[in-house]
């Protein structure tokens, strides 16, 4: 029996409707609505705008699902070991008690759990990944669509782009370069293997930090490494390209994920990606 899942994706300048069904061994996308308003939208006196416009592109699929990813503008990770055998909401609560350590006002923000790829875990304790940020935006994002739809995820993109390393059982790395920060991250079969996060200040300091991340990883040369953000322009990723060696092509659906009828809408942005990502996640947890 098909399934289907609306998905929203809010990133830095641009968001995305989509609903995806499951069709035979594949998927096949009903709608794809891309729309130039994103972060900086919520954060200024636009807020309201953009989600009326959202819940305009919604209102067809009243009372379903909808899964969200809500780009935050910063992240603090924290590695953490939890036991073996802890369920997911064993581990919620283990991330609270972390936050109370971790962050001065941690009843602020949301944290998003993923396990490590890490074949030397314990039997005792397995390593995780808490990935806090601040949850004003999530929180009044989710709030408002909540009266219409069933709210199955919302977090950061982080767990959905990870989660395509899962269907593709291949390892995935993707470089984000966002106006204050450079973001490296390498996932396998659903995991996070490694997460490198640094703020910075100004365009050398995100050379710099790009640059030595991929040099030190040698997985950059021997799989593809996916690129976003709004500092990832043809001259920023041609000058990382040129002091690397290495290629770096636009972040994308895996061709591996069978997709249907792509050629009807337009997936080349970013925020499409995370929102074809979000429902993808979403669609695995349903029985």
């Amino acid at each position: 029996m098909s399934k289907s899942q609306i998905a929203c994706s809010i990133s830095t300048t641009e968001c995305t409707v989509v609903r995806l069904k499951t069709s035979g061994s594949g998927y096949s996308l009903s709608e794809c609505q891309i729309l130039p308003l994103g972060l900086g939208d919520l954060i200024s006196g636009k807020r309201k705008r953009l989600l009326n416009k959202l819940k305009s592109c919604l209102k067809v699929w009243y009372n379903e699902d909808l899964a969200l990813s809500i780009e935050p503008g910063t992240y603090l990770p924290l590695p953490a070991y939890f036991p073996a055998k802890a369920s997911p909401e064993d581990c919620k609560e283990y991330s609270k008690i972390e936050a109370g350590y971790f962050l001065t006002q941690p009843e602020k923000y949301s944290c998003d759990i993923s396990g490590y790829f890490d074949t030397n875990s314990s039997r005792t304790y397995k390593k995780h990944l808490l990935l806090f940020y601040p949850d004003e935006h999530c929180r009044k994002v989710s709030e408002h669509f909540a009266t219409n739809h069933r709210i199955v995820f919302i977090g950061s993109p982080q767990l959905p782009l990870f989660h395509l390393s899962k269907l593709t059982g291949e390892p995935q790395v993707i470089l984000e370069l966002e106006n204050n920060y450079v973001l490296l991250t390498i996932s396998r079969n659903g995991h996070i293997q490694q997460f490198s996060f640094h703020q910075v200040m100004n365009k050398e300091e995100m050379e710099y930090f790009t640059i030595k991340e991929l040099v030190d990883n040698p997985v950059c040369r021997e799989t593809g490494v996916q690129v976003t953000g709004t500092m990832a322009d043809k001259i920023m990723t041609g000058l990382i390209g040129k002091e690397t060696s290495i290629v770096l092509k636009a972040l994308s659906i895996p061709p591996s994920i069978s997709i249907s009828n792509p050629q009807q809408f337009t997936l080349s942005s970013a925020s499409a990606v995370k929102a074809i990502s979000t429902a993808l996640m979403a669609l695995s947890s349903k029985k």
